[in-house]
């Protein structure tokens, strides 16, 4: 029996998303660099998959491709671009839709920036160097929002070639919270590691457009604009306990330990994420026009919009949750011992998680459910600051039934 690339997508793979973005756009970032002076190669195709809902439901995207991976499987979100500042690379894009489609990396300079036109069954090949540290979006621009919100986006993350932070040039005061990390008291621990960051795509979607697109009909985006009603909210492609439990979205580690997370949202609804065992620092935003904002007054918030199609980066430092009481100078695998060592309900209570979760209401349902089935996840305290980790919890059943998330 032959099957169709997008039959075998849908039927070939296992797992909650079919174009499975997840684990290559979540793995922990490690630099790329070119020893040689190099180009870094990418090859993206722009093509389409089923991609599977947290109630099991298939709908239809166009994806991205990483023709670089023997795999050769569409990505929703797109692939990782990675690279130092003032890399080359070399990045084509095949085209195997039937219609003209775009490719834009807004902040870029040059026809990068701007955006090219790929026609059908066409390959076009750009040069660039890698830009300025940061974190950076690309989309199709076409019919904007369509493209992009039906599925052609992804995330590119550059990391300056000298300093201690995400940036080539930070502000004073970012270098110094970078600075003090491991070094203040506030900051007992370790500086920030590039390694030790993540990345949540957050999306929207309308299952009714994605059908449109299927079936080959045209979308207008002005209805489109004014018609989006979303029924599933994901991070980098997943809802509810999916993205909660997946380790490579969900920032882990011990006290100490300061993570980066680079934030984007793809979709149509201005999202604002809400974190909850410590606050973040907002360091940066990026606009739909490419500009980086990097404040020169670092706002410490517990919660933050993210405007539709832009870029916002938060520190976690990882610091022992104020909101745990008892002797400081007394590690929390001795304070809380019996409570580490508790199962409830199946489920063990060390290493100690907390959830994120939006504030936009909306956004933490998926098709209907209930809370917490969208745009939710969370953030795992592995040990305490000496770099013990905390023992595990008892196999034994000692308690009632697991506490739901807080929604405040």
């Amino acid at each position: 029996m032959k099957i169709s690339r997008r039959d075998f997508i849908r039927y070939g793979m296992t797992g909650l998303v079919v174009a499975a973005g997840t684990t290559a756009l979540g793995r922990m970032i490690t630099p790329r660099r070119n020893g040689n002076g190099t180009a870094i190669v990418v090859r993206l195709a722009i093509t389409e998959a089923m991609v599977e809902m947290v109630d099991h439901t298939f709908i239809y995207h166009w994806t991205f491709e990483d023709l670089g991976n023997p795999a050769h499987l569409p990505q929703l979100p797109g692939p990782l671009i990675q690279a130092i500042e003032g890399d080359p690379i070399e990045l084509s894009i095949t085209n195997r839709l039937p219609d003209v489609h775009g490719f834009r990396i807004p902040g870029v300079p040059g026809e990068t920036g701007t955006g090219i036109l790929v026609e059908p069954g066409q390959t076009k090949t750009i040069g660039f160097l890698a830009p300025e540290g940061g974190t950076y979006m690309y989309l199709d621009h076409l019919n904007e929002p369509v493209n992009r919100v039906l599925g052609l986006h992804g995330p590119m993350v550059v990391l300056p070639r000298t300093g201690n932070t995400p940036y080539s040039r930070p502000t004073p005061n970012v270098q110094k919270l970078f600075d003090d990390l491991g070094t203040a008291p506030h900051f007992p621990g370790e500086p920030w590691k590039a390694e030790r960051t993540r990345i949540w795509v957050f999306h929207s979607k309308d299952p009714r457009f994605n059908a449109m697109a299927e079936r080959g009909e045209k979308i207008n985006a002005a209805v489109f604009r004014e018609e989006f009603l979303p029924r599933y909210f994901t991070i980098n492609g997943e809802s509810g306990a999916y993205a909660s439990h997946n380790h490579h979205t969900t920032p882990e580690g011990r006290i100490g330990q300061p993570h980066l997370i680079r934030i984007m949202d793809t979709g149509m609804n201005a999202d604002s994420p809400h974190i909850h065992g410590n606050h973040v620092y907002l360091l940066a935003r990026r606009d739909t026009t490419g500009d980086l904002n990097i404040p020169r007054n670092v706002l410490l918030v517990d919660t933050f919009t993210d405007e539709v199609a832009q870029c916002m980066d938060w520190l976690l430092p990882f610091i022992r949750p104020p909101d745990i009481p008892g002797d400081e100078t007394i590690p929390l695998r001795k304070l809380v011992k019996d409570e580490l060592a508790l199962t409830l309900g199946g489920v063990g209570q060390s290493p100690i998680m907390f959830p994120m979760h939006g504030h936009n209401e909306q956004s933490q349902s998926a098709a209907g459910g209930n809370y917490p089935q969208g745009m939710v996840t969370g953030w795992i305290i592995t040990g305490d600051l000496d770099g013990v980790d905390f023992p595990p919890s008892s196999p034994e059943e000692k308690g009632g039934p697991p506490m739901p998330h807080d929604q405040d």
